[in-house]
Parts: structure tokens; C-alpha cells; sequence
């Protein structure tokens, strides 16, 4: 079967972020301002038996657990074992900052859930392409 390869004249995306061990101290500010999202690709293989959750906020600094963790603007479920990879078509406008973190709960206080501040068991491998 033949292979067609093209030149793309406008890239997607202009920052390939990556995170080879994102836990739950966040990464705050990387983007130095504000940024537009087209995907992510979360590796939870090294976390075998529960699903981990990567969380990215729309702004500069977090407060990761708590009584008054901050709430994510993005919250992606990881399953356990798996690499899995979201992709926005248009782009998911940041107006602030990136910021990210991993952990093993959904929830945003740990008042709802004591694993909202903790990290999982091994790190997740997070990359974000955006501009």
C-alpha cells in the first residue's frame, strides 16, 4: 500500500509541552500567558490497577487539595494501565495560564475526597500540544 506523505504549511499546535512525572504538585505558569489547547496525551501505564486524573486549570498558580482545592477547567479520567490521548478539533482556549497536576481522585477538596491532594502510585506522563 502506498505511503503519502505531506508538508503541512500551518502546524496545529506551536509548544509541545511534557511532564514525564506529573503528580499532584502542580506545574503552574507554563505557558508564560495564555495559550490555546489542541491535545493531550496522558500515559497511566506505569499505574496498572487504579485510573489516575489529570487536571488542567486556566490559570496561574493552584491550590491542589484541601478545603478549598481549585477546580479544574479540564478534568481527564485516565484509565488504569492506559495511554490515552483527547484531542481538541478547534482548540481549547487557556485566556490565562496552563497549569496541570495528576492524582487519584476526581474531586477538587480533599473534604469530599482524601485522595484529591495525592499523587498516584507512579507518575503519569502527561504532553500537550497547544500555541
Amino acid at each position: 500500500m502506498p505511503v503519502t506523505v505531506s508538508t503541512i504549511a500551518d502546524p496545529l499546535g506551536t509548544k509541545l509541552v511534557i511532564d514525564v512525572e506529573c503528580n499532584a504538585t502542580a506545574e503552574a505558569a507554563v505557558t508564560a500567558g495564555a495559550t490555546t489547547i489542541y491535545a493531550v496525551e496522558c500515559d497511566n501505564t506505569a499505574n496498572s490497577t487504579v485510573p489516575s486524573y489529570v487536571k488542567l486549570l486556566d490559570a496561574a498558580s493552584v491550590t491542589v487539595g484541601g478545603a478549598s482545592g481549585s477546580d479544574p477547567t479540564l478534568l481527564l479520567r485516565v484509565g488504569a494501565g492506559l495511554k490515552e490521548t483527547y484531542v481538541f478539533g478547534t482548540g481549547l482556549p487557556f485566556t490565562t495560564n496552563l497549569t496541570f497536576w495528576a492524582v487519584k481522585s476526581p474531586y477538587s477538596n480533599t473534604s469530599d475526597d482524601s485522595n484529591a491532594a495525592v499523587s498516584p502510585a507512579s507518575a503519569v506522563i502527561v504532553k500537550i500540544l497547544c500555541t
